[in-house]
């Protein structure tokens, strides 16, 4: 993990719009299986971290994985966190 955790889970790479989803949660979690990545489409395997959105739509339950790569790309693209130009 790149950078701290806070910022994965408060990154807005869902976006604000969760309205239609009902307890609504994000959390970083060790996958147990493995999992597409709602970003990039990757395998996240079994041991690695993701962040994970979990709720309830129209009575459903609903989940999606995220792989802590593409949210680290969003941070930077986003301009949620600094990009040091030596390392790029």
């Amino acid at each position: 993990m790149k950078y701290d955790k806070d910022l994965y889970i408060d990154s807005g790479f869902y976006g604000d719009d969760d309205t239609d989803i009902v307890n609504y949660q994000e959390k970083i979690v060790k996958c147990r299986k493995p999992h597409t990545c709602m970003g990039c489409e990757n395998i996240i395997s079994p041991g690695e971290q993701a962040l994970r959105e979990t709720g309830f739509t129209d009575g459903d339950p609903v989940s999606s994985y995220t792989c802590l790569k593409c949210i680290e790309e969003w941070l930077e693209e986003s301009g949620q966190v600094d990009v040091d130009e030596e390392f790029c």
